[in-house]
């Protein structure tokens, strides 16, 4: 394999020895001067080495130009970004999470004490309607009020039972504290043995209000002898009533304090919190901001790598067409040469070294040609599309392989329907066929099959051949150009030539399940029948 390195000179770079002899001849400083100009070869021994190039892989990692230690890839200041930003967002609902809880924590302990001394308040007032149905129940048995002793006990059982609601309900309250924050435990306890410490009294009123009431119209001077105790016994409970209400009252005081205290130590949190959340955002933005820099400056040098890419592999193209051009008419001469001398006779000797010149000038000849041909594609040479007869192109291109390669199978098959006659460009789809018949030539055992379908917008052309195929880590590289993936002569650029008179047509060309498919874009044209 022919392996050329080229070197990118600067116009007003200055060649080392340039008044060296015209022709072939290389002077000693390793540059070898042609007709059109000295061209820079470097040798072997090319001087002291020179610093690597930045790597592409470096340049998008935002390695370029900086040490490796202590330094974050652009990914990865992005992932700790991604994850500072997640912590932030976490801190931040958990305190928003927390002050919530203890709002709704203290809201409730205050809910529960002002209710217990809502209900508290009511048996109070239900303690004195008690005390005032007994003395009416004594005033209707005697006479002296105009009521039924049924109204008059309905009014005790009625007050009696809401006595009993009331004081069932405040106990109740203070007891659903159990399942609550211990805070909360500690404060309706406060509250529940305030009502504890005055529930035996309250009790003990009502049965003998009620059997009090009762009596008085069974026994009314049984009842009168027994106003006397129930006064005392009033009064015990009025004054106990008194001292749960302070204590209730004072318990109320001190959970609406402790409910401000505590909503203002979650509010000063949450805005902690929010306070620390905005520093890591601007922290973050800074972060960001820098990154967005860096990523900048590294898109910038893959740009400029790009470019320069781009550059070189033109100044490559324009180089082997160049070179190509200047070689065709030496090689042709050659040849021309070779086949007289051969014609005019020769020794045998000197007959196997013509042969051998004529064939490694042809082979010459064609690599030129291909040169040439790529060089055309590459300035976008037009591809003038008419009238053509799929069908019949591929088997011409057929039978041309078959008389050079009559020890194959050359099998054609169509898809129904036929493509009949469509417009497309017949020299770029012959000449591209060509590369590809060749191609399979020199891979296949026995049998090479071409086969023909279409659409009402596409003519598909497909090439397989009973060898062993392309590999799959080779299906893209198959096509760069001087990349041969067998030795079997070929020079490489047979299927980037075809690619491109695919490409020409708007069409495309790839491996696909062991076969070479040509797509190309054809419209159908009607054919008019003679009348």
């Amino acid at each position: 394999m022919l392996r050329v390195t080229l070197r990118v000179v600067n116009d007003d770079e200055r060649v080392a020895d340039p008044s060296g002899v015209t022709g072939a001849a290389e002077s000693a400083s390793g540059v070898r001067e042609s007709r059109s100009g000295p061209v820079a070869i470097p040798t072997a021994a090319e001087g002291p080495a020179v610093e690597a190039p930045t790597r592409l892989r470096q340049v998008v990692s935002g390695r370029a130009h900086r040490p490796w230690l202590g330094r974050l890839t652009l990914r990865k200041q992005l992932v700790a970004i991604g994850a500072a930003g997640i912590i932030l967002t976490l801190v931040v609902v958990q305190s928003a999470l927390w002050g919530l809880g203890t709002v709704n924590r203290e809201h409730r302990t205050l809910d529960l004490i002002r209710q217990a001394q809502q209900y508290h308040q009511d048996a109070d007032m239900q303690h004195d309607a008690l005390h005032a149905d007994v003395y009416r129940a004594l005033a209707t048995s005697g006479g002296q009020v105009a009521l039924s002793r049924q109204e008059v006990l309905a009014d005790v059982a009625s007050n009696a039972d809401r006595f009993e609601r009331d004081v069932d309900g405040a106990r109740a309250l203070s007891a659903s504290a159990s399942a609550g924050s211990p805070e909360e435990r500690t404060r309706i306890g406060t509250v529940g043995s305030a009502l504890d410490a005055v529930r035996a009294k309250e009790l003990a009123y009502l049965a003998v209000a009620k059997q009090l009431a009762e009596r008085a119209f069974t026994n009314r001077g049984a009842a009168l002898a027994a106003l006397g105790p129930f006064e005392q016994l009033f009064r015990e409970l009025e004054g106990a009533l008194a001292d749960t209400t302070n204590q209730l009252a004072q318990a109320a005081d001190k959970a609406d304090e402790d409910a401000h205290h505590e909503i203002g130590t979650a509010q000063q949190r949450i805005l902690g919190a929010s306070g620390a959340a905005l520093a890591g955002l601007l922290v973050m933005a800074f972060m960001l901001s820098r990154v967005g820099k860096r990523l900048a400056e590294a898109l910038t040098e893959v740009e400029a790598h790009v470019e320069a890419v781009v550059r070189s592999d033109q100044h490559s193209r324009d180089f082997l067409a160049y070179a190509a051009h200047q070689l065709r008419t030496p090689v042709s001469a050659t040849r021309a040469s070779a086949e007289a001398l051969l014609l005019k006779g020769a020794s045998r000797g000197q007959e196997q070294l013509l042969s051998a010149l004529i064939q490694e000038t042809g082979r010459a000849g064609r690599l030129v040609t291909a040169l040439l041909r790529m060089a055309r594609l590459d300035q976008g040479e037009a591809t003038p599309a008419r009238s053509c007869d799929v069908v019949e192109l591929c088997r011409r291109e057929l039978e041309r392989m078959e008389a050079r390669a009559p020890g194959l199978r050359w099998v054609l098959k169509v898809n129904q329907p036929a493509p009949g006659l469509v417009m497309l460009s017949p020299d770029a789809t012959a000449e591209a066929l060509a590369n590809l018949l060749d191609n399979a030539r020199r891979h296949a055992n026995r049998t090479v099959t071409v086969r023909i379908s279409s659409t009402s917008e596409v003519v598909g052309i497909s090439v397989r051949d009973d060898g062993s195929g392309l590999p799959d880590a080779a299906r893209i590289s198959a096509f760069e150009r001087f990349v041969s993936l067998d030795g079997h002569g070929g020079s490489g650029l047979g299927l980037p030539i075809a690619r491109g008179l695919a490409e020409s047509q708007d069409g495309h060309l790839e491996y696909q399940r062991g076969r070479f498919i040509m797509t190309l874009p054809a419209r159908r044209l009607e054919v008019k029948s003679a009348a």
